[in-house]
Parts: structure tokens; C-alpha cells; sequence
């Protein structure tokens, strides 16, 4: 229970447990709607997405705060072909499928049981494991450990969270082992200064990437759109960083899948005579 999107989810769920979703919706629908979208401000303050989730249920809500790009900007940035030829796909869908295959009740538990099924093994952990292997390294993760995860599985929330204070188990059960001021801590994850990046010494690569020709003509996009996240994140009216990150990677993915693939031509053949 480490994770702050765990504690703010948690306090969210409280607050739709106290209004009825026929009240919520409406109310705070409207109120997301018209906050705006402050990406510069104190982390207090940047309140749309809260209130979004507010007027959504529980595994629309933990859905909509994973997501890198919302139900809109997606709309918008990817062409109406493209959308087509989806058929209908939804990952909020592919969430409420593995929601509807447990019969977990307790909100944090469920939403856990869900990055256990998507973002665990479709991304942090296959991050890991390719680029380990790449430089042939073995990693194993001790506190993934599957009897350990499906023992963990079985806690009440109140022993994950508790008082604002993630990792609870974990920490008192390290507490004869390590000092205090390791084990509280405020939590120090991997992020790198994208953003910054992207503005700075990254800011020529953002530009022959998002806008390269291989993008606006691949037809999944909307060039509008490519044109509108890129110019806004230069300008630092917006922090478009992740979005356009995972833009950066998909063209680099284009330009290797394009370009002809390199053969080496085998060496002629040496006969060996006897004497």
C-alpha cells in the first residue's frame, strides 16, 4: 500500500460511499469540468482529475487516475480511422472484465488486484526484465515473491494503510531491523526531470520525433493534435511530458520498423586442398 494513488483512492471511495451516484455524478462532473487543468501549481491544488474521478464508480475512477491520456485527449489525438478499425476496444473495459472475474469487495484490495493484472506485467515489470537482460542480468524481486504476494493478498486494508501511513506491515515488521528515519521516510520513486527535459536539451529530439513525417503520415493520428501537445509543453502552458514520451517511443518504433533490415552478406566459401 505504498503507492499515493492507493491513499487517494481510499479517500475518494469514502466520499462516493457518502453520496449517491445519482448526486455525485451531476455535482461533480460539473465541478471537473469547469477547475482547470493546473499542472503548475502545488500539488494541492491540482484538483481536476479528483474531481473527475469523483463523479465516476470505483474501477472507472482508479482507471481514469492510471491513465497517462483521458477518454478526451484520446479522442482527439488519434484520427477517426484509426478509432474505427478499434472496434469498440476500451481499456476501461479490459479493467471491468478482470473486476468482474473476483469477487474482492474491499476497494483497495480490488484496485491492487487490478495492477496486478495490467500494469505489474505490462509495465514496470517487463521494463525490468528487458532491460536487464539486456545487459545479462538475472533480476529477481524478493517482495514479489509469489507466496509472499498471495499471503499479502489475504491482509485487511487496515494492516497496508494505516493513518496515512503506507506499507504499514511492512515497516513494523522491519522496525527491530532498521532505524526509523529509513523505514518512515517520504516514499522516493524513479521519476526523471521529464518535463525540464523536454524543454531543454530533449526539446530538439521532441520536435523531429512527434512532428516527423513518419507520425503525421502513419495515420493513426490527428497532426493537429500532435502539433497542439507539443507547442504547449514547449510553451509550459501545459505538462504533456508522459504523453509525449510514450509519442517519442511509438515513432522510434515506426523509424526501426521501416527501415530496410540490415543482412550480412556471408563470406565466399574456402576450399581446403589436402596436400
Amino acid at each position: 500500500g505504498g503507492y499515493r494513488r492507493y491513499r487517494m483512492h481510499q479517500g475518494e471511495e469514502a466520499l462516493r460511499n457518502c453520496l449517491p451516484h445519482g448526486l455525485r455524478r451531476p455535482l461533480f462532473g460539473a465541478l471537473g469540468q469547469m477547475y482547470p487543468k493546473a499542472d503548475w501549481a502545488p500539488r494541492p491544488l491540482r484538483a481536476k482529475t479528483t474531481l473527475q474521478a469523483l463523479a465516476m464508480d470505483s474501477v472507472q475512477a482508479y482507471h481514469h487516475s492510471m491513465s497517462h491520456l483521458l477518454a478526451d485527449q484520446r479522442k482527439a489525438l488519434f484520427s477517426a480511422a484509426f478509432q474505427r478499425s478499434l472496434g469498440g476496444y476500451s481499456s476501461l473495459n479490459v479493467f471491468r472484465q478482470y473486476a468482474l472475474q473476483t469477487e474482492i469487495e474491499d476497494p483497495l484490495a480490488l484496485i491492487q488486484y487490478l495492477d496486478y493484472k495490467t500494469w505489474l506485467v505490462g509495465d514496470i515489470n517487463t521494463k525490468v526484465d528487458r532491460a536487464s537482460m539486456a545487459h545479462s542480468l538475472e533480476v529477481r524481486e524478493p517482495l514479489m515473491d509469489h507466496q509472499l504476494v498471495e499471503w499479502l493478498a489475504t491482509l485487511p486494508s487496515d494492516l497496508k494503510i494505516r493513518g496515512g501511513e503506507g506499507k504499514y506491515v511492512l515497516k513494523k515488521a522491519f522496525e527491530p531491523l532498521l532505524p526509523r528515519e529509513v523505514l518512515y521516510r517520504p516514499k522516493m520513486g524513479f521519476s526523471v526531470p521529464l518535463a525540464s527535459w523536454l524543454r531543454g536539451p530533449l526539446a530538439q529530439r521532441l520536435k523531429e520525433s512527434v512532428l516527423s513525417p513518419r507520425m503525421l503520415a502513419s495515420g493513426y493520428f490527428n497532426a493537429g493534435t500532435l502539433k497542439t501537445l507539443v507547442h504547449q509543453h514547449l510553451g509550459a502552458h501545459h505538462d504533456h511530458s508522459t504523453a509525449l514520451w510514450m509519442l517519442i517511443m511509438f515513432d522510434a518504433f515506426l523509424r526501426q520498423a521501416m527501415e530496410p533490415v540490415r543482412t550480412v552478406v556471408p563470406a565466399a566459401r574456402t576450399e581446403w586442398v589436402t596436400p
